[in-house]
């Protein structure tokens, strides 16, 4: 590991183990661990390659360490061996439809699973909804299955998701509060931050419920085809 993040390790309040399995990496607190993984994970990756293990960070009643793995530091997608399932084993946190998924999107799930806030991605090319982690499926009152085969556009009213893409193709990122399907027999006032980023080609946009829905009578022009 390098210099930066041994004089991180060596502070007061952070601990860190070799074992078998790799380097098991001990935070003060969630923020922390989360803040030092988004600040060293290419080099963390890097380590977990060397060492041909894994490198995991955890915190104090820490259920759900974030782990880094050596095929991380590539971008040809991972074998059958390291797909989602391997790299969360907290099953029942985070559901995917989508079997091919590269690098950007598995860490993308892993933040998801750690979200408390309902977190949805959806595919741009094809407005499919391919990944929510638990809160969103509880906030949906559907099941993981039938929510992320989803085609979303039926969720939106027609003008509102006009405005979303008009809205994704001046700002990568930023918060609006609209009016949305959750399920076939309900529709809420949602306020999401919107994300939209690219991985092997392809274009995704993520939604994260920055506050607790309202729920509204269905408005003329819900649920159809957009």
């Amino acid at each position: 590991m390098s210099e930066s993040i041994l004089k991180i390790l060596n502070q007061s309040g952070w601990n860190y183990k070799l074992s078998h399995e790799g380097v098991s990496i001990l935070a003060p607190t969630k923020q922390d661990a989360t803040n030092f993984a988004q600040s060293y994970g290419y080099a963390l990756s890097q380590t977990a390659a060397k060492i041909q293990g894994k490198v995991q960070i955890g915190w104090k009643r820490c259920k759900h360490p974030i782990e880094f793995y050596g095929w991380m530091t590539s971008q040809q997608p991972s074998t059958p061996a390291l797909t989602a399932e391997c790299i969360l084993p907290f099953r029942g946190a985070v559901f995917s439809s989508q079997l091919d998924l590269p690098v950007e999107l598995l860490r993308r799930m892993v933040a998801a699973a750690e979200n408390d806030r309902p977190v949805s991605i959806v595919r741009q090319d094809n407005q499919k909804q391919i990944i929510i982690n638990e809160p969103m499926s509880e906030m949906l009152q559907t099941p993981p299955e039938i929510a992320t085969q989803r085609v979303i556009t039926q969720f939106w009213l027609r003008e509102d998701l006009a405005e979303l893409e008009r809205r994704l193709r001046h700002s990568s990122r930023f918060t609006w509060t609209y009016s949305g399907g959750l399920n076939e027999q309900t529709w809420a006032i949602l306020t999401t931050q919107f994300e939209i980023f690219e991985a092997q080609g392809i274009w995704y946009r993520q939604g994260t419920c920055l506050a607790t829905h309202q729920l509204v009578p269905i408005p003329g022009g819900a649920f159809a085809p957009a």
